[in-house]
């Protein structure tokens, strides 16, 4: 996409020009017929003229769209919604740009109005060295590769070559995605989950993720830099992005060297698994669960119980979760603490105080147990953050992802 260090444009995208309701009727001669006596040479000199000259930040184009729902020229679709929606302090007058309607545009070089074309009727220059008039899109960068797709209805850029369209997931992935990829109905059809833009129409590289759900390029860079779970998954699905089992071997030894309080002895928990969907009732600890079926530590807990009392499941409303459990550090970083009533994921559920809980902590004694407990839990939970960021590192993890690096013109 052209950038703010490109040429200055004639005119001001931001300040559009205001146009009579009734406009001139466009000439109807045949711009081929009305230079028919023109060389080819003469003529292609005629269509370059004042190429990558015009246009605004976003584009290089000769022609400016007249806007029919505020009857003003605008440069492009951008260049209208950022004025007319983003930067719009009244919520009656906000509104964007359907390109689809626009029947009519304006010659940069001669001012003349007419009708969607891909050059101009009065002076014979082009519009655009690539012009598509279903979309209407014009762009003098052929840097781009900008093709249209007929399946998605709307121009593209990387080259027809390096794409195909996917029916299932309604947009054009990258060619390396072809029989390589999970099909997700519509899966272009949705907002980001982190920045809430649409995806089919944006500009801003998408990524496809390994479950099939879909995620801007940045945005997903962001969500693995920021992430406080034990390792960065689909905001829409919680599976993990990568390959993270050298991360889980990792997580294994810190399993085997942390011992489990006696007072946490014999108690087993039920977790779901986020990657395989599986069931799995393994030994409680104060690091993580394992999934028992993919080896997975993205686990979610969903219930803990006492097998030496015969409690069965322990519920915090029934009064029977030493306080120690309900004092625990839920989670650090990119480690995780189990916070009662809680997941693997740091999703903390409903329930009443760390104390609301009753039931028998040990008076003193028990409290200065519980948190010698929590303290070295925090301590693991520190060295596993540590390990998790040096394993983010070195692992290339978004070698792992697929780019579809689609940008809707």
């Amino acid at each position: 996409m052209p950038d703010s260090e490109e040429p200055a444009v004639p005119e001001s995208s931001s300040s559009p020009r205001d146009l009579p309701e009734t406009a001139p009727a466009p000439a109807t001669t045949s711009t081929t017929c009305r230079f028919a006596h023109v060389s080819p040479e003469e003529l292609q000199e005629l269509r370059d003229r004042g190429r990558g000259q015009y246009g605004c930040r976003h584009y290089r184009r000769r022609v400016r769209f007249i806007a029919p729902c505020c009857n003003e020229e605008w440069w492009c679709r951008h260049c209208h919604n950022e004025a007319k929606y983003q930067q719009e302090q009244d919520w009656a007058k906000k509104h964007e740009l359907d390109r689809k309607l626009i029947k009519d545009v304006v010659c940069a070089l001669c001012e003349t109005r007419q009708p969607v074309s891909s050059s101009c009727i009065s002076c014979g220059v082009s519009f655009g060295a690539y012009s598509c008039t279903q979309c209407p899109f014009y762009d003098d960068d052929l840097s781009k590769k900008t093709y249209h797709c007929d399946d998605c209805g709307i121009c593209r850029v990387g080259g027809r070559e390096n794409y195909f369209h996917c029916s299932t997931c309604g947009s054009c992935y990258a060619a390396n995605l072809r029989n390589n990829h999970v099909c997700v109905e519509r899966a272009m059809h949705q907002n980001c989950p982190v920045c809430f833009e649409f995806l089919f129409e944006s500009v801003d590289p998408t990524t496809v993720l390994r479950c099939g759900h879909t995620i801007h390029s940045q945005c997903l860079r962001d969500l693995e830099r920021n992430t406080a779970a034990i390792c960065p998954s689909c905001p829409m699905c919680k599976k993990s992005l990568g390959d993270y089992s050298r991360y889980w071997e990792a997580i294994d030894r810190e399993v085997a060297a942390t011992p489990v309080p006696s007072e946490y002895r014999g108690w087993q928990a039920n977790i779901l698994c986020n990657d395989c969907s599986a069931s799995s009732t393994v030994t409680f600890n104060l690091v993580a669960h394992k999934c028992s079926t993919c080896g997975s530590y993205n686990t979610r807990r969903m219930g803990i119980l006492d097998t030496t009392s015969g409690q069965g499941i322990i519920e915090e409303e029934e009064g029977g979760v030493p306080e120690a459990v309900l004092g625990l550090p839920q989670q650090q970083g990119g480690a995780l603490l189990p916070l009662f009533n809680g997941d693997d994921n740091g999703n903390q559920g409903g329930g009443g105080d760390g104390g609301a809980g009753g039931g028998g902590g040990g008076g003193i004694d028990g409290m200065a147990a519980a948190a010698a407990a929590a303290n070295a839990a925090l301590l693991q939970a520190m060295q596993i953050n540590e390990l998790h960021a040096a394993l983010m590192h070195d692992s290339g993890s978004e070698d792992e992802w697929e780019d579809a690096e689609e940008e809707d013109e």
